[in-house]
């Protein structure tokens, strides 16, 4: 599509693109008239995630793209979350529905009104005011306007008896007061009791001039000592305290005064009197609130001694927050209670009212859909989060803004806190369950110490290596003692005569050398037990007696034997005997030494057998005390870095609100302008695409260039669409030439075949390949305008009915018969009827024949061969399709040259492209008509004709 193109499908289509853009205007204009004026607030929070510091390090913490950008995210999602949201919204309704009165810098009057109107009365009777429900305010509002009628019949009661008594009257003393209904009053009540200042008021008075300090978290007697110039110990004596822990929100006297009780004074002046009759009824019910001292800067005028410090700090501490959340005049229990019944109530069911109203209602202001389009984002590369908030309320705008800020903080540090406690949590359980483990082992160690009686297993283990060492070394000198004993007795024995040997042999000195034997075994088996007890010392004693006396009854009966002086080999008798007897003696000592030895070697290996799996399952005690020990000690260094990490955290999370919400005094500017030119815009453009999209899709073969690219046929030319509702300007003018050069292409087609010269009558053929093109209003047109030239013409048309040949002159016209044998014709003959012939010698130049729509009907094919020039005429309004193509491909294959196209209906641009500097105006035109209108003054003319 060219620049051309494009501009004319413009101006074909201005007035559509007039008319749609302006209507949407319009309609825009009329939706957003009455729109909302839209008010803004902004907030501004400080995160420190970047800039803030650790208690792990004094210097700045180090930053990472990435993270930084989670932590980021978090927060803001944080922000937006459902969570925040159903808080915010729940804690906004507690706030707007707590005032007893619509107050702009919360919430505008109609919306108040509003409010009021479609909360049901069960949400209105959760809300607290002054400790109590509304069930219980209307229960109490009841017994005011009662005791109220009661008060109204005493006034009337007291006007009654205010009235002149007599004398009679004045005599009867008491007796009337016994007659007056039972109201609770007698005559010596006073009918209007004036307020009487106690002590106790005074004292409320002195007391409120003391200067004060109410506690805030982190502070101590020390920081206070050392802000207020006083010592600690004063500082116990005028608050009573019995320690140094202070409690946030507690009020501590600086100076002589003290701290008034207003719970006991206002109950020391309750007047309890049932007689007092209360005058003024508009306060006795209700209760009296104290001032709010904690708005009050109560400094004693006397005291000039301040620092610059102190003072600057007292001053930012105790300013007045402008337009809190908590409104002023409802208490904060009072607002907190209320929103834990909103937030049960919520919470209850999915179908109730509160839950509804932030899910399912249109809300403008507690909904969750309208609180969401709060926008948040991160000013620049800073640690500070912008928050920005849209509504058609400002109270409510900066209400909202206020509360979402604070509750997102509060949910923040929660969040922090509870991952690090969570943490803490886990190794404190850890902590001591290893403690636990550890004092088990402990208790496990000393029991098996206990019951194997180990004092120290290594120096036990060592003294009894050391033991079995010498009991060793001892049992085997004692084998050698006896040995050798045993080894001088043989040799005794052989240097003896045999009746030595006989004497030795006796029974006598055998059974005393054994029962030797048997008291010296004895006496050792007892001298190991002789520290032990005293009787076995005895027995000893005894024994050794019994041994000596064995000893001298042996050595008896050997003397016996030294009447034998010399042995057998001349040694004498009494030298041998004295060697035998100390080898004998030696002898059963040593052996008596081995039995005793050996009982006491196998006591040592009971010891062993039993110190010795007693070594492995000690080691096996400690090492499970050593692990215990490593994994208690372990844990305990994790807690205290879980402690440092919870502590760095709480110091991180210090999210503060630098920038709080602002009340927005004046509305945003309206987008309303805006709007209608963005609806007259996108209608224009709108419109305008979609005129393009149909002019690009558009299958009609309303332009000539689109034909001849479309068909591959040769243009013989167009004619425009006119009609009794739609003229043309210069029509006849425009229509002649148009004529003239289908003729002319005609005439050149006819002249420049080559392989077939043509000859008078030259044969036409209009055909087409739908109904209805209009090929009959063109070959009539061409007709004329040849026999105008003085040419010959006869035009062939086809009809349906025979009867319409009667009207036809012959010699001009003739209407042939479509029949079916139409199809069969050979030539013009056959088709012409003979009776209806011309004269022979009537020679035609030009026959046009016309036959029908050759896709709906069947043609002659060698009469269409036999045509000099064929014109196949389209109309501009129908479209170029399969079966055209199908049905155009036999005619090219039939006829001696190629078809042309004649556009019959063309649009006024295709006419103004082949006449060249003609300008086609429809007459029919609106603006053409309004054009007419106006200057129709200026084109009268008056005319005077002389007689």
């Amino acid at each position: 599509m060219d620049i051309a193109q494009f501009i004319r499908v413009i101006r074909n289509n201005l007035l559509l693109l007039i008319a749609i853009p302006f209507l949407l205007a319009i309609v825009v204009f009329y939706l957003t008239r009455n729109q909302d004026k839209i008010y803004e607030s902004e907030a501004i929070i400080y995160t420190g995630i970047t800039t803030g510091y650790s208690i792990e390090s004094t210097a700045q913490r180090p930053t990472d793209f990435f993270s930084t950008s989670a932590q980021f995210d978090n927060l803001i999602n944080l922000i937006n979350s459902r969570q925040t949201i159903v808080e915010t919204a729940i804690m906004l309704l507690a706030q707007n529905l707590s005032l007893e009165d619509y107050n702009p810098q919360y919430i505008s009057n109609i919306h108040y009104d509003e409010l009021r109107k479609f909360v049901p009365k069960k949400v209105k009777d959760m809300v607290v005011k002054n400790g109590k429900a509304g069930m219980q305010r209307e229960k109490e509002e009841q017994i005011r306007s009662l005791e109220k009628e009661l008060r109204n019949l005493e006034k009337e009661y007291q006007k009654q008896r205010s009235r002149p008594i007599n004398d009679t009257d004045y005599n009867s003393g008491n007796t009337e007061s016994e007659n007056l209904p039972a109201t609770g009053l007698t005559k010596e009540a006073t009918t209007f009791s004036t307020p009487v200042y106690s002590s106790e008021t005074q004292q409320i008075a002195s007391a409120s001039t003391a200067r004060t300090h109410i506690v805030r978290p982190g502070e101590t007697l020390l920081t206070l000592s050392k802000k207020y110039g006083i010592s600690m110990n004063k500082l116990r004596e005028l608050n009573n305290l019995s320690s140094q822990e202070l409690r946030s929100g507690q009020r501590l006297v600086l100076d002589g005064g003290s701290v008034p009780n207003y719970t006991q004074i206002a109950n020391n002046n309750i007047v309890t009197q049932s007689t007092n009759v209360i005058a003024d009824d508009s306060g006795f019910y209700e209760e009296e609130y104290l001032p709010e001292l904690d708005y009050i800067i109560n400094e004693p005028a006397t005291d000039t001694y301040i620092s610059y410090q102190s003072f600057s700090q007292d001053a930012v501490e105790n300013v007045i927050e402008k337009d809190p959340i908590i409104p002023r005049g409802i208490r904060e229990d009072d607002f907190q209670k209320t929103i834990q019944n909103f937030t049960n109530y919520y919470n209850s069911s999915d179908t109730n009212f509160i839950y509804g109203l932030l899910h399912y209602g249109s809300s403008k202001h507690y909904s969750i859909r309208s609180i969401k389009t709060l926008q948040i984002y991160r000013i620049n590369n800073s640690d500070l989060v912008r928050l920005i908030y849209l509504s058609d309320d400002p109270g409510i705008c900066q209400q909202t803004l206020k509360i979402i800020a604070s509750v997102f903080v509060k949910n923040y540090k929660m969040l922090k806190e509870n991952q690090t406690d969570l943490v803490v949590e886990y190794f404190r359980r850890q902590v001591d369950s290893a403690d636990r483990q550890l004092q088990s082992t402990e208790d496990k160690l000393l029991k098996f110490n206990r019951r194997n009686n180990i004092i120290n297993y290594a120096e036990q283990t060592k003294y009894i290596a050391a033991q079995k060492e010498d009991l060793d070394l001892f049992y085997q000198n004692e084998q050698v003692r006896m040995a050798q004993s045993s080894a001088a007795l043989r040799e005794l024995e052989t240097k003896l005569t045999r009746r030595d040997s006989i004497y030795l042999k006796s029974d006598v000195i055998n059974q005393r050398r054994k029962e030797y034997a048997d008291v010296t075994e004895k006496i050792l088996i007892n001298e190991l037990a002789e520290d032990y007890d005293k009787r076995i010392g005895d027995e000893i004693s005894k024994l050794r007696l019994r041994g000596d006396h064995l000893r001298d009854e042996i050595k008896l009966y050997v003397d016996q034997l030294y009447l034998y002086s010399h042995s057998t080999q001349g040694i004498p008798v009494a030298s041998l005997l004295d060697e035998w007897l100390k080898n004998a003696l030696a002898y059963e000592e040593a052996k008596a030494s081995l039995v005793v030895l050996a009982r006491r070697k196998l006591d040592f290996v009971k010891t062993y057998q039993r110190f010795a799996p007693l070594g492995a399952m000690l080691k096996r005690i400690e090492r499970e005390m050593t692990i215990a020990e490593q994994t208690y000690l372990e844990l305990l260094r994790s807690l205290n870095l879980a402690k440092m990490r919870q502590q760095n955290l709480q110091m991180a999370t210090n999210i503060r609100i630098v920038d709080p919400p602002y009340f927005p005094l004046q509305a945003n500017p309206s987008k309303a302008k805006y709007l209608v030119v963005a609806a007259a815009m996108i209608g224009f453009f709108l419109i305008l695409f979609i005129i393009l999209v149909l002019e690009y899709f558009d299958s009609s073969l309303k332009n000539p260039d689109k034909v001849t690219s479309k068909i591959g046929l040769k243009l013989a030319g167009a004619y425009p669409y006119i009609s009794s509702t739609v003229r043309m300007k210069d029509a006849v003018f425009i229509g002649n030439r148009l004529i003239e050069m289908m003729i002319q292409n005609i005439k050149r087609s006819i002249t420049q075949q080559s392989v077939y010269p043509a000859q008078k009558p030259y044969i036409v053929l209009f055909f087409s390949t739908q109904e209805k093109t209009g090929k009959t209003f063109i070959t009539t047109k061409i007709a004329n305008k040849l026999r105008t030239y003085g040419d010959k013409v006869l035009l062939l048309n086809y009809s349906g009915n025979e009867s319409d040949n009667d009207v036809n002159d012959y010699n001009l016209a003739y209407n042939y018969p479509l029949n079916e044998k139409f199809s069969e014709i050979k030539n013009l003959r056959d088709l012409i009827d003979s009776n209806s012939l011309r004269r022979d010698n009537f020679l035609y130049d030009y026959i046009l024949l016309e036959i029908p729509s050759i896709i709906f009907h069947s043609f002659p094919m060698e009469i269409i061969q036999q045509a000099d020039a064929s014109l196949l005429v389209i109309k501009g309004t129908s479209s170029w399709n399969k079966a055209d193509e199908g049905a155009l491909d036999i005619i090219n294959d039939l006829a001696k040259e190629p078809p042309m196209i004649i556009l019959n209906e063309a649009e006024d641009y295709a006419i103004e492209e082949l006449i060249s500097g003609v300008k086609v105006h429809k007459t029919d035109n609106i603006f053409y008509k309004l054009k007419n209108i106006l200057t129709m003054p200026a084109r009268i003319r008056i005319q005077v004709k002389e007689n």
